[in-house]
């Protein structure tokens, strides 16, 4: 009996344990399922078919739930790209079978929303190591994943950038090793990345004091832009190139590596060349051209210096009222043509845009009476019927350019008359269009006839130049087809447009508009014919080889009180000169032999107490004012001659008071205000103080920067700069008065123009000056 007790409690043990044990197991398997059911992670095995035998929850949401025919998603170089599930996963299982541990991450679509795994997958063996099947872990890695996707696109991008730059993109370190090129290092130079990487960057470039330079001040400003270098290509040329370099930091800003861009300018240095060599040829062109047209000048206006002088001395003789309007007439049409002929001559100002508009004073009324009384004659002998009529609202006195508005009135009535038929009429007329301020007028002129219209097809093209309707060798109407087109351009200087109503057979109206100012505070000059007497009779040596002009001369210096001494030739004007002395010389520029050049260098040589030397001149060009004064002469007087003009000219030097010459600049600056104060209470009266104030400070301010760029740029040889600030500071200062600045940057700026360089420093120097004495001016005005 005790021992089935025994045994009995034995085996109750025994239950007991293996109770325990399952409690246990039970306990581990509960705690397993709880860690693999928990967790983010992804568990599941197969067997060598293939067939799945054990997964938790998260496998049978991400995998089991999709259809057969679904496709797993991989990443390839930043892009997704896809397979069918089947296929993929026999793939990888069969690379496990083979006792291959694997990794590979995929894109699945979980609930709603797509996510990137990382797979593991592991054979499992048995206790013969045999492979019994395939267990399967995977892991969420969306993040990780959408940040490498990411960095190979970026990566992906700045390679095609960088591989497309047509630049050359270098990087190089502080000891001159290049670390890093773009492709286009091949085309720019020749070498390959390999051939140039690790190696110094200054084999690459041609070095000099400019680069050695260049380089310290690298170091201070971190950067440098736009500055010229050369490179080595491999076959030894020099390739010209423009340059970008900064050095890069860390994120303490400790320096890493240069960075720099190169573009090679060579082709564009090389059109630059060509068009330098361009520029200088058509400028050799022009001043051959120039010099051409300077001697028509002065073969044209000696015949008429004598018209126009005869017909002085005549209007002083005893005529009747009849002769007198004639004669008046005559000295209109001389001085228009005078006028027109100073235009039309300087065809290379007209083709450059460069005429110029000259304002003067101007009484309406009398503008067109002298249109009427140009053309009274031909409107007579063609028996048509000529009026004009100004408006009322037109102020008397207005300020234009009168030579050029007669100009536009005589070409319009010529061509009326021209094609109007007999007993037909042409009426003139001035009107006011609208007036923009006070001051500022728009005015309109109008020329309109009964004669025979334009058809509408042809009135475009008669604008054009030398553009005639009938162009027939048997043409009814003469003309070179100049006018209306140098109309059209005169009009469109004077801020205005030129049109034109016109109907075959029944007439034409031209009109056009003009800008003008009104004219408020003329004070009238010496007017009419009083003859200007010299009470001090001086003696005059006059010169000149024209025997018209000769006389003309003389018998007006008679009149006014001079001794006239005449000479043809330079070689008689030096023998009076020996022989005798004289108040002032009156000489000639254009003579055979020996021109007024040569004679007054030969005067001065060998005649003591040379008198003042006025040059005489039918000349057109400016720049030879400049070499009047490098012979020796002293002043000019331009032919033809107007006797008021040469009178006061021959008074002037010598009533014992040296007169200012014309073209001498310091005096002509002496005569201008720092700054013009009537300019200033203009501005202040339109903007108010506040705002004058502000404008003044502000000029100040961009003054300074635009003295520092002159000279900057002028150092540099950067001369178009340096003309691009001086114009600025010219225009700026002109707007506020600042008259003495504005004219010495515009004589700066002519002198850069036509390459006189050597005095530059000390015009600058002067501009300088100028500038603080503007200051000191505009201290007490804004204070």
């Amino acid at each position: 009996m005790k021992s089935n007790a025994k045994k009995t409690e034995k085996l109750e043990h025994k239950v007991d344990e293996l109770k325990q044990r399952l409690y246990d197991e039970q306990n581990k398997i509960a705690f397993t399922n709880a860690i693999l059911e928990g967790g983010s992670l992804i568990i599941w095995a197969v067997n060598t078919g293939l067939e799945l035998i054990s997964f938790n929850q998260n496998y049978f949401r991400h995998f089991l739930q999709k259809d057969a025919d679904s496709l797993i998603g991989y990443e390839s170089r930043g892009k997704v790209k896809f397979e069918e599930a089947d296929t993929f996963w026999k793939k990888k299982y069969d690379e496990a079978l083979k006792g291959k541990s694997i990794d590979f991450e995929i894109r699945i679509e979980a609930e709603g929303w797509d996510s990137w795994k990382e797979v593991f997958l592991t054979p499992i063996y048995n206790s013969m190591g045999e492979i019994i099947g395939i267990s399967g872990l995977a892991h969420d890695i969306t993040d990780k994943m959408q940040s490498k996707i990411n960095l190979i696109v970026s990566e992906e991008k700045f390679r095609n950038i960088f591989e497309s730059f047509q630049d050359l993109y270098f990087r190089f370190d502080f000891d001159g090793k290049i670390i890093m090129l773009s492709p286009s290092v091949t085309d720019i130079i020749g070498y390959q990345e390999e051939e140039i990487l690790g190696k110094d960057i200054i084999h690459y470039y041609r070095s000099s004091r400019k680069t050695a330079f260049l380089i310290r001040k690298l170091t201070e400003a971190k950067s440098l832009k736009n500055f010229g270098a050369d490179l080595f290509h491999k076959d030894g040329t020099l390739i010209h190139c423009i340059c970008n370099i900064r050095i890069i930091n860390d994120d303490q800003g400790s320096p890493l590596y240069v960075e720099g861009v190169a573009r090679d300018i060579s082709e564009l240095t090389k059109t630059h060349n060509e068009l330098q060599r361009s520029k200088e040829i058509a400028e050799k062109s022009l001043k051959i051209k120039e010099r051409f047209l300077a001697n028509m000048s002065h073969e044209i206006r000696t015949p008429l210096n004598g018209i126009m002088g005869m017909l002085h001395l005549l209007d002083e003789s005893n005529l009747s009222v009849k002769q007198k309007d004639h004669l008046k007439a005559l000295k209109s049409s001389s001085e228009v043509l005078l006028n027109i002929l100073n235009d039309l001559l300087d065809i290379s100002k007209i083709e450059a845009g460069k005429m110029t508009v000259n304002h003067s004073v101007i009484d309406s009324k009398e503008l067109l009476n002298k249109i009427q009384l140009l053309y009274n004659q031909q409107a007579e002998e063609k028996k048509v019927k000529l009026t004009h009529h100004v408006d009322a609202r037109v102020p008397k006195l207005i300020s234009s350019d009168e030579t050029k508005l007669i100009q536009i009135y005589s070409n319009l009535v010529s061509n009326a008359i021209k094609f109007t038929p007999e007993n037909g009429t042409v009426h003139v007329e001035l009107n006011l269009k609208k007036q923009k301020n006070e001051n500022t007028l728009t005015l309109s002129g109008s020329v309109t006839d009964t004669g025979i219209g334009i058809d509408a097809e042809d009135q475009e093209r008669i604008f054009s130049s030398f553009t005639q309707l009938d162009s027939s060798s048997s043409k009814s109407y003469k003309g070179t087809g100049l006018g209306l087109h140098i109309s059209k351009k005169i009009i469109k200087l004077l801020n205005g447009d030129l049109q034109l109503k016109s109907e075959p057979g029944k007439g034409s109206t031209f009109y056009f508009t003009f800008q003008a100012k009104r004219v408020t505070d003329f004070v009238p000059g010496e007017q009419g014919n009083t003859t200007l007497l010299l009470n001090h009779h001086p003696r005059v040596l006059l010169v000149d080889d024209n025997k018209v002009n000769l006389d003309l001369a003389q018998e007006i210096l008679k009149n006014a009180g001079c001794k006239v001494i005449t000479a043809n030739s330079g070689a008689k004007a030096l023998k009076y000169c020996k022989n005798n002395v004289f108040d002032i010389i009156l000489m000639d520029i254009q003579m055979p032999d020996m021109d007024g050049y040569q004679t007054t260098t030969k005067i001065k040589q060998e005649c003591p107490d040379t008198p003042p030397i006025i040059a005489m001149t039918a000349y057109s060009i400016d720049s030879d004012k400049e070499k009047f004064m490098e012979a020796g002469m002293n002043d000019f007087v331009a032919k033809p001659i107007k006797p008021a003009v040469l009178i006061r000219k021959v008074e002037a030097w010598t009533s014992g008071n040296t007169p200012e010459v014309t073209y001498n600049e310091k005096s002509k600056c002496e005569h201008l205000s720092d700054i013009d104060m009537a300019t200033l209470e203009t501005l202040r009266k339109y903007a108010g103080t506040e705002v004058l104030n502000e404008t003044l400070l502000e000029f100040d301010k961009e003054c300074k920067q635009q003295l520092e760029g002159i000279r900057r740029t002028f150092e540099g040889e950067q001369f178009e700069e340096t003309l691009v600030l001086l114009h600025t500071l010219k225009g700026n200062a002109s707007t506020l008065g600042v008259e003495k600045m504005a004219y010495q940057a515009e004589l700066m700026e002519d002198k850069i123009k036509t390459k006189n360089y050597h005095n530059f420093a000390a015009d600058l120097s002067t501009l300088k000056v100028l500038y603080n004495s503007f200051l000191n001016v505009v201290g007490n005005l804004v204070t």
